[in-house]
Order: C-alpha cells, then sequence, then structure tokens
C-alpha cells in the first residue's frame, strides 16, 4: 500500500522521519523524507552540511533560496541515512537522550550531495553507499528519495499557486490524454495542472535531462485515482517509466520511475 499524503508528512522526531516507498514493480526500496524550516531551528545547517556543501549554500544571495538549498540536502541525507543503514540501527539508542544525538549528526554529515554537470543532486560521499538522491524543495519544504544507483528515478514537489497554474496552462502544451483528464477529474483545476506538471518534471530528472527535455515528449498518457489525493500515471513517450502522484492540502508530489 501506497502511503498517503498525510503519512508521508506527519510529524516525527528526525532520527524517525525517513520511511520506505513500495512502487510497484520495484526490487528494491526507495526510501522518503521530508524536512521544513521548523527544523533547522532544532538541528542548525552547520551540523550536518560538509564544508562544500556550506560553500554552496553560501552562493546563493538570498535567504530563502539558501533555506531551499538547505532543506533538500537535508531532507536528502535522512533518506539516505535510513537507506544506507535500513538493516542496522541508525545511531545507538542512549544517544537520543537530550535531542537528535552527537552520532545521528555525525551521521548526516558523514553524507555529501553536490550538483552533477546537469544540476541534478550526485552522493560523492560516502562513495560505496549504493545509493542516490533525488531532491525537490519549494518555500519552507525539503523532499528527497534515496534509491539504488542504477535506478532511473525523479522526484518533484510544487505548491498549488494559481499564478503557477496558470504558467503551465499557457506555457505548456498539453496532450490529448492529458486535456481529456484535466476535463473529467474533480479536483480542481490549478490542482489538476500542476499534478501533470510535477509529473513531467520528476520524468525529466529521471531521464536526467530535466526541462532540458522537449516539454511534449514527457507527456502523461493516463493518470488514474487510486484513493484519496492519491494518482499513478503512465507517460505516452516513456512507456517503462511509471509515475506516482500525491496531492496535500496546499502542495502537489510525483515520483517517476522505471520499474526493473
Amino acid at each position: 500500500m501506497i502511503p498517503d499524503w498525510q503519512t508521508l508528512f506527519s510529524s516525527r522526531p528526525l532520527v524517525a522521519r525517513a520511511m520506505r516507498l513500495p512502487p510497484s514493480g520495484l526490487a528494491s526500496p526507495l526510501w522518503f523524507a521530508s524536512a521544513s524550516s521548523a527544523d533547522l531551528m532544532e538541528l542548525p545547517a552547520d551540523l550536518f552540511l560538509t564544508t562544500a556543501e556550506i560553500t554552496r549554500a553560501s552562493a546563493f544571495k538570498f535567504g530563502q533560496p539558501r533555506e531551499n538549498f538547505t532543506l533538500g540536502r537535508l531532507a536528502g541525507k535522512l533518506a539516505l541515512a535510513a537507506a544506507v543503514g535500513a538493516n542496522r540501527p541508525l545511531i545507538p539508542a542512549p544517544s537520543l537522550a537530550g535531542g537528535e544525538g552527537g552520532d545521528f549528526k555525525q551521521r548526516l554529515r558523514s553524507f555529501e550531495i553536490m550538483n552533477g554537470e546537469q544540476g541534478q543532486p550526485v552522493v560523492l560521499a560516502p562513495a560505496e553507499s549504493g545509493f542516490n538522491v533525488s531532491l525537490s524543495h519549494v518555500n519552507g519544504s525539503g523532499v528527497a528519495v534515496a534509491f539504488p544507483s542504477g535506478f532511473a528515478l525523479g522526484l518533484d514537489l510544487e505548491l498549488i499557486d494559481a499564478r503557477r497554474a496558470e504558467t503551465v496552462r499557457k506555457g505548456v502544451p498539453l496532450s490529448a490524454e492529458e486535456e481529456v483528464w484535466l476535463k473529467t477529474t474533480s479536483m480542481p483545476e490549478a490542482t489538476a495542472l500542476l499534478l501533470l506538471w510535477t509529473a513531467r518534471e520528476s520524468l525529466g530528472k529521471a531521464l536526467g535531462c530535466g526541462l532540458a527535455c522537449k516539454w511534449e515528449s514527457l507527456a502523461l498518457g493516463e493518470v488514474t485515482a487510486r484513493g484519496a489525493g492519491l494518482f499513478t500515471g503512465s507517460f505516452l513517450h516513456s512507456p517503462r517509466f511509471r509515475c506516482v502522484n500525491w496531492v496535500g492540502p496546499d502542495a502537489v508530489m510525483s515520483v517517476a520511475f522505471a520499474p526493473a
């Protein structure tokens, strides 16, 4: 059973924030984690970012982009720590006393997530982790999925915003299948448009081209409701890929992946 939005984003201590995602068709588990601005009050950035990551964060001239970068890294490290440590305790129980624990902070700082040539996140340390991550962030929130290296996966998160949805409607050519779904779905059009957009962007990330792909090539061919706020879909021009889409009270998130 794929967790719903409330389960994914329920309030949990940082050490327990990551959870497994079970999309069908994948032999290995995925690990999802989220982070919010409030988490940085509990765990300041310099306690979990590496020197190189701090340098990268400081290159942002404004506070919100810097925070978004930091939240994406925190979510990514939480997901990686869970993925790599799935078969052993993340930290010794006694170190939880009085907060998240020094061992936990050191564990997070042992991961270094930088950017590749196309801007995609790359796990540089530890090199032998066997996992990579896909990240996304909007103002005040960061999300990540850790997945085995060699898999193709992308993640995207968007706030539900009427102006953003209007930009999608005016600037993104929709497929006939997407237009039919927009006319038949019961969700508000702005939310539906952003679901389509996050699905397309997650596929672009999974393919390694991001938004440099032709937008038409990322179109969905089918969107199916699976429950309250939960959908799955397939893509017209990338038939081996699937997506899972979550609709929350103020944001939409999609994960695109190629089943094994």
